[in-house]
């Protein structure tokens, strides 16, 4: 009987060893899905370690930065433009490098496919605050009247 109990405790003991979990908890998450497509999250504290070396690097923890970009539609739209910053915190500049600006449009939205900003662009530097939005990703869509577009993705630190 001694015996049995002894190698059932070791058993136990290697089992116990051997197992990997999560040491945090999330405050929530769920699905979320729009136009732009479908992403689960999860909300609460980032906890991961960046780890870099020569042969690359690695992130390990509870909710890793991961980055999707699903179903960008986009034509091709015959006008040359830029967005810089990206990343940003304050603001972005939509840089427009033809002379007709007449029927072109900007239109910001977030990761669930909001629509969040609807404007005309009115000058070929067009700055576009971003004060108010969250740390987030969100998309830039630049439309003319002939509905050819393009569109940037902009990350808010």
């Amino acid at each position: 009987m001694r015996k049995t109990i002894l190698i059932f405790a070791f058993c136990l003991l290697g089992w116990g060893a051997s197992t990997f979990a999560q040491q945090g908890s999330v405050a929530a998450g769920g699905t979320a899905s729009g136009s732009g497509g479908t992403v689960t999250y999860t909300v609460g504290e980032t906890n991961y370690i960046n780890t870099t070396g020569s042969g690359g690097s690695i992130n390990q923890g509870l909710q890793q930065p991961f980055d999707i970009t699903t179903n960008v539609n986009e034509t091709t739209l015959s006008v040359e433009v830029g967005l810089y910053p990206n990343p940003t915190n304050a603001f972005i500049i939509l840089n427009v490098k033809s002379a007709d600006i007449s029927d072109l449009r900007y239109q910001l939205f977030d990761i669930n496919g909001r629509l969040l900003v609807d404007n005309k662009v009115n000058s070929t530097e067009t700055n576009i605050s971003m004060f108010d939005y969250a740390s987030a990703t969100y998309f830039l869509k630049v439309v003319n009247s002939k509905n050819e577009s393009k569109q940037f993705k902009i990350v808010k630190n």
